[in-house]
């Protein structure tokens, strides 16, 4: 399995092209989710960024930090009460963009998950990711998905995580680039004073990684997987 260290990826999402405006334009650090019942909107905001939307643009792991938490709140006055559901999370996802993106699901086999998150990044090989990982250039679009386990880290009724392509056959062998946002780590970065960091970056790390499908245990939903996407509102 090859792991790539988050340290190395501030320069992640630059686009060689165009104005930072239509870009992804942020750096991500080695700071994950807020909370642990934020993994919802961390991924949504990471979808938003790759909209390449100058008005939902993230250009620091604290910026990503406050949008977050402003999802989560919509999702929570969505609800009412602790209970989240994936109505829920659509209702604030779309108040928090003004109506102007969705969150679409799309139930699928999951011997299918990688060949749709190939088609929506545009990576479908390893050998399309570079060592400077200027996934700004390469990385069309994001899916989401959920996962009771992710590699070591058990997640109780699931987790959303990033997908940003895939690798290999759609057997044992095939890899999903992914980005979890919550693994139970001591963050090095706890005591840096910079302002791209978010005051107090929390309980988790980030992480972004090929990982072997079977390190992956998605959450079944009718015996499919559910994909998440962010679509034109």
């Amino acid at each position: 399995m090859t792991r790539i260290c988050l340290a190395c990826l501030t320069t992640l999402l630059a686009c060689v092209a165009g104005p930072a405006s239509a870009d992804p334009g942020f750096a991500v650090k080695p700071t994950g989710q807020a909370l642990s019942d934020t993994c919802q909107s961390y991924a949504l905001g990471l979808a938003l960024a790759f909209k390449r939307d100058p008005d939902f643009k993230v250009d620091t792991a604290a910026q990503l930090r406050n949008i977050e938490l402003a999802i989560r709140a919509q999702i929570k006055k969505a609800s009412g009460t602790a209970n989240v559901n994936h109505a829920h999370v659509q209702k604030g996802f779309e108040t928090y963009t003004g109506g102007r993106y969705k969150l679409v699901f799309k139930d699928v086999a999951e011997a299918q998950v990688g060949a749709e998150a190939g088609k929506r990044s545009g990576v479908t090989s390893g050998a399309a990711v570079p060592p400077a990982f200027l996934l700004g250039v390469i990385v069309r679009d994001v899916v989401l998905a959920s996962a009771t386990r992710i590699g070591p880290y058990p997640y109780g009724d699931g987790h959303i995580f990033t997908i940003l392509g895939k690798d290999g056959p759609p057997n044992s062998n095939e890899r999903l680039l992914i980005l979890n946002s919550a693994v139970k780590v001591k963050d090095l970065t706890r005591n840096s004073c910079s302002e791209d960091l978010p005051d107090d970056p929390g309980s988790y790390t980030a992480e972004l990684s090929w990982k072997p499908v079977q390190d992956i245990a998605f959450k079944q939903f009718g015996g499919k997987v559910r994909l998440w996407t962010v679509e034109k509102g």
